[in-house]
């Protein structure tokens, strides 16, 4: 979740998975309707149901409707590897009521001292494993102004898991040393609001229910002008990203290929184009793991975030992720072979938090 000061016509394909998943019926209620369920702490229990998730057998099983959502979105991957997402069954209210949880802990008069209470620390740091909690970028690097709060998924199984992850970096001396405790803690939730505790565990549950259906920066030499950077450009590191993000227009910048041929400019040419927020979609982009296990048939396209102005853009990314040990290679469907160079997802994302911010202390 992160917020950066602010700053028609659609230039991403829109996919609509709803021919994939579907909701109980009873999730059409309001879940919103009152304060009282806004502020109820059983927000997060009662927005957890299970999702029906309709999988052929083969590719002679799918209905006309899925034949064509898959037509779709295997374009949209390959090119440009950005889309809107609709028919993914999240209701309105609760994609607003987690956007107005982050305004609230980002813009409320005493936010700062909420924030600081949950900074990120390093590993061994009080509570800190090295990424979790809450960052100002601006005081990492100049050329980043945005904040951000970071929650990972947890080790669930307690100490047994945090033991047999232990033993599995012990094998592997020569990766990543030094980063003893990294990812091992538990999410920081703020103090205020004291609901967002309770509402997002429930929000990333369903989000992981529409990952399944549809089953860290990077350097750039582009010129900013005298543009004020919201996030870098770069590409994302897992699966899957989807973003949720108010209203601002303007913001979230997509390099692509190909794009609308212009006075003195090669169609083929790489442009930046605007993925402005379309009402009840998640803007979805593909991420690095994707681009290596097709080997490069789709690419995890580049992309960034702009600002002017004194208010905030409040944006709540989602990533579906492989699971940390998961060896990711190309795969045969792909031309792929056991000779290919192959990554373990752990080791991909390690370095990407230690290129971005693992070595870069907030001290408060």
């Amino acid at each position: 979740m992160s917020a950066s000061p602010n700053r028609g016509q659609l230039n991403l394909p829109v996919i609509d998975i709803s021919p994939f998943i579907s909701w109980p019926s009873h999730e059409d209620d309001d879940i919103t309707n009152s304060q009282a369920a806004k502020d109820s702490e059983k927000d997060g229990d009662r927005l957890q149901p299970q999702a029906d998730l309709p999988k052929p057998a083969t590719a002679a099983d799918l209905t006309p409707a899925q034949r064509t959502t898959v037509a779709a979105l295997r374009a949209a991957v390959r090119h440009p590897g950005f889309f809107y997402l609709t028919g993914h069954g999240v209701p309105r209210e609760l994609m607003q009521r987690v956007l107005d949880l982050g305004r609230q802990f980002y813009t409320a008069d005493d936010a700062l001292a909420t924030k600081r209470a949950i900074a990120r620390r390093p590993c061994g740091d009080r509570y800190g494993d090295g990424a979790r909690g809450w960052q100002d970028v601006d005081a990492i690097a100049r050329n980043d102004w945005h904040e951000a709060l970071d929650l990972y998924a947890e080790m669930d199984g307690g100490a047994d898991q945090v033991a047999a992850h232990r033993a599995f970096k012990a094998s592997r001396p020569d990766a990543w040393p030094g980063v003893d405790g990294l990812l091992e803690g538990r999410n920081l939730y703020p103090a205020r609001p004291a609901a967002m505790r309770d509402v997002l565990p429930g929000y990333v549950a369903r989000l992981c229910a529409v990952g399944e259906a549809t089953d860290g920066f990077e350097e750039d030499d582009d010129e900013e002008d005298e543009e004020m950077v919201g996030c870098g450009a770069h590409s994302d590191y897992g699966c899957l990203t989807m973003l949720l993000t108010d209203e601002t227009p303007g913001a979230l910048k997509v390099r692509v290929a190909g794009g609308e041929e212009q006075e003195g400019q090669n169609k083929s040419e790489e442009q930046w184009v605007d993925a402005d927020p379309l009402p009840g979609a998640y803007v979805v982009n593909i991420g690095d793991m994707v681009e290596q296990w097709t080997g490069g048939w789709a690419t995890s396209t580049v992309h960034k975030v702009l600002h002017a102005g004194d208010g905030y853009r409040i944006s709540v990314p989602f990533f579906y992720e492989p699971a940390k040990h998961v060896v990711v290679r190309r795969l045969p469907e792909f031309g792929g072979t056991e000779a290919d160079p192959e990554v373990r997802y752990w080791d991909h994302l390690v370095s990407k938090i230690d290129g971005s911010f693992f070595r870069k202390r907030t001290t408060w």
